[in-house]
């Protein structure tokens, strides 16, 4: 692999770990500032959001590291 294709496969991964972080803050923003029926509602479309989004993000799949060349 090379050092172009290992660092934008890092870079994927930095997203996928982004986009994770986000959502969890969102999903805690939601519960602290929102009634209870909104509060569902709201963690409803985060978990939608995630299941629409979550097949384009990269799975990790054929990067080894320290692989030799």
């Amino acid at each position: 692999m090379s050092e172009s294709e290992e660092n934008l496969y890092r870079v994927r991964i930095a997203l996928q770990l982004s986009f994770i972080v986000w959502v969890m803050l969102v999903i805690l923003m939601f519960y602290a500032t929102f009634e209870a029926t909104t509060r569902v509602y709201g963690t409803f479309l985060l978990l939608f959001i995630v299941v629409i989004f979550a097949p384009f993000l990269p799975d990790g799949a054929g990067y080894e590291e320290g692989k030799p060349e």
